[in-house]
This record gives C-alpha cells, structure tokens and sequence, in this order.
C-alpha cells in the first residue's frame, strides 16, 4: 500500500477525531436544556450549523437537522480529501443512509405517520434527499405505493422481490432485511476493489458490522417464530467473519437463550478479536436482562468499541481504517444528540435517555 495516498487526508480525520464529543460531557448534556446545548455546540464542530438556527425557532427538530448537516458536510469534505479508490467505497457506504431513509419511509407508511413526524427521523443524503423523501411520503397510502415511488431506483427492485411475501405475511422486517442484504453486498464488492491493507482493514470493519446484522436479524426472527429455512434465506451471506457452519449450527438451535450460549461457545474459537469482544458483552448483557431490545443496543456499543479499537490500533499508520472508524464515530456521536434533544423536548427524564445512548462503558 501506498502511504503517500493518505498524507492529505489522515492528519484531518485524526484532528476530527479529537473534536469529537467526550462521553462524558455528552452524558452531562442530558441534564440541560436545549439553550444550554445549542450554546455548548457552538464551541464544536458544529457551530456553523447551530449558528444558523434562529432564536425563537429552537426546537429538537431545528437542532436534529444542523447534527445532520454537519455530518453530510463532514462526510463529504472526507470523500473530497480521500483517494480515488477510498472516495468510491464511501459513496457506497453513503447507500446505508439512503437505506436508511427508506426503512424510515415504510415504517411511517405501516404507523400512519404523518408527513411532517417522518421527515423528523430522515437523514437527508444522496437521492433521497429532503424534497424526495418529502414527496414519497405525500404521495403514497401504503408501503407498496412507496415501493413504486422507488422503481426509478435499484432499492424499489429489491424491494418489489420481497414484496409478495410482505403482502402475505405483513412482515416489514422482511422488507428491510432485505435492504441490508443489498446494501452490504455492495459494500462487500466495493471493499474487494481495494488493494492490500486497505482492503484487510474494509473487510474486518466491515465483516464485523455485517456479523452484527446478521445476529440482529437471528435475534428478530427467532423471537418471532421464523423457521430455520425462513432465518437462513434472510441472513447476509458474507461478512468474513461468520463461516457457513457457524451460521448453520446458531439458526439450528431452538431458542435465544441456546443461541446467545452458541456464539459465545464460537467466539472463543474465533480468531477475530473484535467478534470475541463482541459475543462476550452479548453474553453478559443477555444474562443480566433477558431483554431483546437491551441485546440489540449492546450490538449497537459493541460495534462503537470496535470502532474505537480501530482508530488505536491503526491512528500511527496512514490507512483506511482511521476514515472508516472516524466516520462510524461521528454517525455514533450525532444519534446520541439526536437522542438527547428529542428526549429532553419531549420530557423523558434523564435516567432513560441515558439509556438509550450508545457511548462505551
């Protein structure tokens, strides 16, 4: 690998790293109101966009949009710096908010969400920006509208080859399995389109998020009575690290307790450290609350440590790893805002917001 490629972009994503909020002091924002908060950000990165908020229309609403402004010119301004090959693979990645904005979009649809409400959850990115997003939501009654208000892209394609089997079932989550499934395998090829490290590097970032979304998807379906063939057909078939066996032996067993047990038995065979680290806080976490939701936010830091090991572990060295973990951090850091001013506006008290904020233990 070349190292030269990155002498641009490297020292930036590292300064960007260290402005990045510090877990406590975004915990410490829980406790404040939403003045206090727009002020403390205008001593971030984000006070371009915090500035431009006017006074009296200061709202969770006025506040989540500058987060994702901020983060789509973040993004952007990396991709300009980035190389050639590394700009390609981050406009792929660019596909998982696009993905992102269309489970948002079926969700509504399912909710009865009103137009206004939905466009609250939406990450304005790509094709489907704000205007689109606002017109698929005004113009469709159901979620087979939506599916044909997107048939201009390849995401209403992928949609229409599971939509017979939603329409019989009534279940969205098969619609947005399949999303992932589509959106990863292309970020799986645009990951192989790089060259020695980098490629090591994207395909371990990666491999382990992919393993993340296939354990939520095992999780989601056993607990809803999917049967082993149903599971297996809706599962990501790569990841690097999950092996065929693996995934055989964990969908086989017979409920989510024997499952959570499996993989921690895999993990210790498994040579991948961050997936060991990962199915021992799935260990833990299961065994002390029994809860589904509480696996699926323990998924959600297991996949926050990693990033963070990642930018340890490769900072010293001029690679992709820092831009991928970096990126995967900032996304990180502007949920729990998003999470924090939508909790504080609405009053939910403090002790459950923290709850719901993906930070490292």
């Amino acid at each position: 690998m070349n190292v030269w490629k990155y002498k641009r972009i490297s020292p930036k994503v590292i300064a960007s790293k260290l402005s990045l909020i510090k877990p406590e002091d975004m915990t410490n924002l829980v406790d404040r109101n939403l003045a206090y908060i727009q002020s403390m950000l205008t001593k971030t990165p984000y006070r371009p966009e915090i500035m431009a908020i006017p006074s009296e229309k200061l709202s969770s609403l006025s506040l989540e949009t500058a987060f994702l402004k901020n983060f789509i010119r973040t993004y952007e301004k990396i991709m300009e710096w980035s190389p050639k090959d590394i700009g390609f693979l981050l406009r792929t990645v660019l596909k998982k908010l696009e993905v992102g904005n269309i489970k948002t979009i079926l969700r509504a649809k399912v909710a009865n969400t009103s137009v206004d409400e939905a466009l609250e959850y939406i990450t304005p990115v790509g094709r489907l920006d704000e205007p689109r997003c606002r017109k698929i939501l005004g113009s469709s009654n159901n979620v087979n509208d939506v599916v044909e208000l997107l048939l201009d892209l390849e995401y209403g394609l992928v949609l229409m080859d599971v939509l017979r089997e939603y329409e019989k079932t009534g279940v969205l989550l098969l619609l947005e399995i399949a999303l992932d499934r589509y959106v990863y395998g292309e970020l799986w090829r645009a990951a192989e389109k790089l060259k020695g490290l980098d490629k090591k590097i994207a395909k371990t970032v990666l491999g382990i998020e992919i393993a993340s979304v296939n354990i939520r998807v095992i999780l989601r379906c056993k607990a809803m009575g999917f049967s082993e063939d149903k599971i297996r057909r809706n599962l990501i078939p790569i990841s690097g690290v999950f092996e065929g066996r693996e995934l055989e032996e964990a969908v086989g067993v017979a409920d989510i307790e024997t499952f959570v047990k499996r993989l921690s038995t895999t993990s210790r065979l498994s040579f991948t450290r961050d997936y060991q680290y990962m199915l021992t806080d799935i260990q833990r976490e299961y065994a002390a609350s029994r809860s589904l939701p509480r696996l699926e936010i323990t998924l959600e830091k297991s996949l926050l440590k990693t990033n963070l090991r990642m930018l340890k572990r490769y900072t010293q060295f001029f690679n992709i790893g820092i831009i991928l973990a970096f990126l995967n951090l900032k996304w990180f850091e502007v949920r729990n805002l998003r999470a924090i001013v939508k909790g504080i506006e609405d009053g939910v008290p403090p002790s459950k917001i923290r709850k719901l904020l993906i930070l490292p233990n």
